[in-house]
């Protein structure tokens, strides 16, 4: 529980991401039917919970039982501070699902006696190729991803093969199928049609351009009039400018703004957006077999290679069940559709945010809330992508606890946003145990660990040397400790940082002294049995040292400091070797050499410490297993 926050920061200035009307929102309370109370909390309590433990920043979520929707709602905000919510009338970009509309409209055409899954791509469309391969091209090998159209110009390998050329699409709001299919109908394919699978965006544009052709009907009023308005969708749309943006993760774990812009040139394979309510009636639609007179026939072929693709949806086993769905992912946002069609029960997922995040998860855990069988891990969740190439010099320590479901990671928040986090956090129970602070460029950044805990906390920044001073005293006498100290300077003048922990155990404070005259306090105060607890170093006009002292035990404590990186690990090795963990590592220059420094507390618990790493390496290679195994992150750093 905390009590106050105190910042004396003008942080950064408030994001505000505009939000269009876009006509013909349908009223919420239509289209639900209600569920049972104990339904409603389950996902409700699941959705709240990933958005924690995903760091999710607005979600939207869709539940369809037994062919009727009951349940529709949106979470959190379409801004990092919090200050525009996202609602069920917010539209969001589909991505990949518009894959599945595509590959529903060209059924609804075949159904017609328009189209036939042999035909060939030539039989339809005279703007596309008649080379050696392209000429085989069939609508069934489009829809399965079969046809050896490279991805975004991309093979099986992620090779750029081919530099797609977007600039062939200058309509706008106006979608146009030739100008689609031009955009990569001279790059080469990667593989004989019908030999192998290579999942491809630019399939189901072709796709749409045989649908105009064969239908004579431009593909959004083929897909209005067979789609949208059978299942009463009034807010499917090409995404647009207009429409609200979504947020990208880069290396360093920092959510930024991430706007994609028009995306019509892509339509019938990534560009539809629809609110909440719509993606669920579509869903819902699929459940109930409105769109085609054989619903069944998207997925129910057998194809030898990659078998869990079919004709726009994928087909695999959940809780022992067959289930459909399909996914949509881009750099700025993720989503779900799925259902069990045997049950005509689904879940879709809408997150406005990309990199980093599972919609899948997400659905799953909404899937197990409502009685499904289904296994999938709740534990906090931190991902920066596959390139572990990528990202600042990370230091970590874990020591094995058993309580990683109750830690969670943030990382490049600026001052407002690390403040409205930590807010929200402390209303979830979650308080600051450690935090560090950083440049990046002109903006102030700001990492924190937070830990889950019944006690009362106080988080305090940009303080000065003696208002930091006045503070910690007010807070000492409110019951409240220091347990983490963090100085900076911003403007060129020093500020102070520090996180309060409820405690009545004995603490001090001491900074701005130099190596020696920290070493005759340190040396001091564990002749009264005091025990350190964190350490600062920092250049004011020469090395100066902080330090926190909190509670008893001094002989358990080993300090150090001023050691070279090598010859650190190697201390590092014979103190694990003792008994003595370390709980504390602090990296810096002195004369342009890296220094380190560090505490070590003896104990039983198993420990890992890691540095020099970057941080996607250090993301998905030791965090991310270490969580898995019960190690809890106690302390981080970056240089």
């Amino acid at each position: 529980m905390k009590i106050t926050h105190y910042f004396q920061y003008l942080g950064a200035a408030m994001l505000v991401i505009a939000l269009c009307s876009i006509g013909f929102i349908k009223r919420e309370s239509s289209f639900v039917v209600e569920p049972p109370l104990l339904a409603i909390s389950a996902v409700d309590e699941v959705v709240k919970g990933e958005m924690l433990h995903q760091n999710l920043i607005g979600v939207a979520v869709g539940v369809v039982q037994n062919g009727t929707t009951t349940h529709l709602k949106a979470y959190g905000y379409t801004d990092r501070l919090r200050t525009k919510p996202l609602t069920t009338n917010t539209i969001l970009r589909w991505a990949s699902i518009s894959k599945t509309v595509t590959a529903i409209a060209a059924f609804k055409a075949i159904e017609m006696d328009k189209l036939a899954l042999s035909d060939k791509a030539t039989k339809h469309v005279s703007y596309w190729p008649t080379t050696t391969g392209k000429k085989d091209i069939t609508l069934a090998q489009l829809l399965s991803h079969r046809s050896g159209i490279l991805h975004y110009g991309r093979n099986q390998n992620e090779d750029l093969v081919c530099a797609f050329n977007s600039g062939a699409y200058t309509a706008n709001n106006n979608f146009n199928a030739q100008q689609c299919v031009n955009v990569f109908k001279n790059c080469p394919l990667a593989s004989t049609p019908g030999t192998s699978h290579l999942y491809s965006t630019f399939g189901p544009n072709l796709a749409a351009a045989m649908i105009e052709a064969a239908t004579q009907k431009s593909y959004v009023t083929f897909v209005k009039e067979n789609i949208a308005n059978i299942a009463s969708m009034e807010t499917l749309t090409a995404y647009s400018n207009d429409l609200a943006d979504g947020y990208g993760t880069d290396c360093n774990l920092v959510i930024r703004p991430n706007p994609e812009g028009e995306v019509e040139w892509k339509l019938p394979g990534g560009g539809w957006a629809s609110t909440i309510g719509d993606l669920t009636d579509f869903t819902k639609g699929m459940c109930n077999g409105i769109f085609l007179n054989n619903m069944a026939a998207l997925w129910s072929p057998t194809i030898s290679d990659n078998a869990n693709y079919v004709y726009g949806v994928r087909k695999t086993s959940l809780a022992g069940k067959t289930h459909i769905s399909h996914g949509g992912a881009h750099d700025n946002m993720r989503t779900y559709m799925g259902f069990f069609p045997d049950d005509k029960t689904g879940v879709c997922v809408m997150i406005n945010h990309g990199d980093g995040v599972s919609a899948d998860r997400v659905a799953k855990l909404v899937l197990k809330a409502i009685g499904y069988n289904i296994n999938d891990s709740d534990f906090p969740y931190d991902n920066c992508g596959t390139n572990k190439s990528c990202g600042s010099k990370m230091v970590g320590i874990w020591h094995k606890t058993g309580n990683t479901e109750e830690v969670l990671l943030r990382r490049g928040y600026n001052s407002d946003e690390f403040h409205n986090e930590w807010e929200t956090l402390g209303a979830q129970g979650y308080d600051p145990t450690d935090i560090e602070t950083w440049m990046d460029g002109a903006t102030r950044r700001w990492d924190g660990i937070f830990k889950k805990t019944n006690k009362k906390s106080a988080l305090i920044r940009g303080y000065s040397q003696d208002g930091f001073h006045d503070k910690w005293v007010e807070l000492s006498n409110q019951g409240l400790r220091l347990t983490d100290v963090e100085t900076y300077v911003d403007g060129g003048t020093r500020k102070w940082a520090g996180v309060f922990t409820e405690s009545s155990e004995t603490y001090a404070l001491f900074r701005n002294f130099t190596t020696d005259d920290f070493n005759a306090k340190y040396t001091e105060l564990a002749d009264r049995n005091m025990k350190l607890i964190d350490v600062e170093a920092y250049d004011a006009g020469g090395l100066r040292w902080a330090g926190v002292w909190k509670g008893t035990g001094a002989s358990s404590i080993k300090l150090n400091r001023n050691y070279d990186e090598a010859d650190f690990m190697t201390l590092n090795t014979q103190r694990e070797s003792a008994g003595f963990k370390l709980i504390d590592a602090e990296t810096y220059n002195v004369d342009g050499k890296r220094k380190w420094a560090g505490i070590w507390q003896q104990t039983t618990l198993q420990s890992s410490f890691k540095y020099n790493i970057q941080m996607c390496d250090w993301l998905n290679t030791y965090h991310t297993p270490y969580k898995s195994s019960g190690f809890e992150l106690i302390d981080i750093d970056h240089y």
